[in-house]
């Protein structure tokens, strides 16, 4: 009989453990934490976004992304959808591709899928810290954090990363990987809100507003989005500014000074902006921040005419073509500068971990270390909000666990 422990009750631990049980193999799944699957519960805004009809690899990232083409050529989209078909959690699609549980909540998801733990024979220890996974005759011995002992013939590693802390995210998946020599690329936030230390603009804290985005850096555009924008006492976030979030943290921790550029109007070009904008200006009397009333929310017309350089209660007719010109250029590019890239706690995944030359992506094991495995977020791998990252774990998870017969 084979032993085989799974470190990590997320998303790519139970799908591991699932894959790994029967054919005679003992299965352990390993949780410190009192519930297994707590990120997969907030994923989703508590609906679960299992996957995206759309899933390619330009959604992934990190160092070597080509690893995920041959991770989703084995056990991908389709694979998926008939795994859950098969559990009893058929999917429904939703705009953007989102793929999401009939049920739209994510404890059906758990409560499914730690029957299938259940049903197939897996037994699942929480509580229990491994600290330490030590080689020995020809398998291992996990030694956990109230220093029980445990012998296994082979290990999957899927404790995940270090991103959203609130929900049991850390870097112990990471030191783990270390002690059996792996290779770590320092981890950083990805999709979280992002601090604009620009005082003026936190004024439009509660705003939410459909714009462009883009993120400059040295002259060349390295993430772009289209969306909702949510300004807040500290920044921005929404779904726009957390889809560009990845790039404005890497070129900072780059050291580099990106620039990320609003366009507030994207249905219109320049110059039909600026025959709005004239046509608005017609009502000489009015003050400019009342004239931008009409297609602004409070309090946008005044904070913005004072980016552009015009006091608000200036009556339009006292108003230039050059005042014009540059509200229009700000509405259409509004430049801010970023801060400093907010807290793991905020972050729904983090990028960097394991390099993943380390890991042979057909079934997961370690190229280091034989009998090995590492899966899911733990990886140098990070994928696009919407259903990208879960579809990575549940991947990983399972070419993991297939591997162990």
């Amino acid at each position: 009989m084979k032993r085989v422990a799974v470190i990590g009750g997320g998303s790519s631990g139970i799908m591991a453990a699932c894959f790994a049980s029967g054919g005679g193999n003992s299965v352990v799944l390993f949780e410190k934490q009192k519930k297994l699957g707590r990120k997969v519960l907030v994923s989703g805004n508590g609906r679960c976004n299992i996957t995206n009809r759309n899933i390619a690899a330009e959604n992934y990232h990190g160092a070597n992304p080509r690893f995920v083409l041959n991770v989703l050529s084995r056990f991908g989209l389709d694979e998926t959808i008939e795994f859950f078909r098969s559990v009893g959690l058929p999917l429904v699609e939703e705009k953007n591709g989102k793929m999401f549980p009939a049920s739209l909540q994510s404890a059906s998801v758990m409560r499914i899928m730690e029957f299938e733990l259940s049903r197939r024979g897996v037994e699942v220890r929480t509580h229990r810290k491994i600290e330490k996974i030590r080689p020995a005759n020809g398998g291992f011995t996990l030694i956990t954090a109230g220093r029980e002992e445990a012998c296994f013939d082979s290990v999957i590693l899927a404790a995940g990363s270090c991103a959203n802390t609130q929900s049991g995210g850390s870097r112990d998946g990471y030191d783990l990987a270390r002690q059996l020599g792996h290779t770590m690329r320092e981890p950083f936030p990805a999709i979280l809100p992002i601090t604009i230390p620009l005082k003026i603009l936190h004024r439009l804290q509660g705003v939410k507003w459909d714009c462009a985005i883009r993120v400059m850096n040295q002259k060349k555009i390295t993430g772009s989005s289209q969306g909702e924008l949510l300004f807040t006492a500290y920044g921005i976030s929404g779904p726009a500014a957390l889809d560009v979030s990845r790039a404005v943290n890497e070129a900072i921790i780059r050291g580099d000074n990106p620039r990320i550029v609003i366009d507030l109007f994207p249905g219109y070009s320049g110059k039909s902006l600026a025959e709005l904008i004239d046509s608005l200006w017609s009502f000489g009397s009015r003050s400019a921040a009342l004239s931008l009333t009409g297609i602004l929310k409070n309090p946008m017309p005044d904070v913005l005419l004072r980016m552009a350089g015009i006091e608000p209660s200036t009556p339009v007719k006292e108003l230039g073509k050059n005042a014009r010109n540059a509200l229009v250029n700000m509405l259409k590019g509004l430049v801010i500068e970023p801060g400093k890239p907010r807290g793991f706690d905020e972050a729904v995944v983090a990028a960097g971990g394991v390099v993943v030359d380390e890991v042979n992506p057909a079934t997961m094991e370690s190229r280091l270390v034989k009998k090995f495995y590492l899966t899911g977020e733990l990886l140098d791998i990070d994928g696009d909000s919407g259903g990208y990252n879960l579809q990575f774990a549940w991947s990983t998870g399972a070419l993991a666990g297939m591997a162990q017969h």
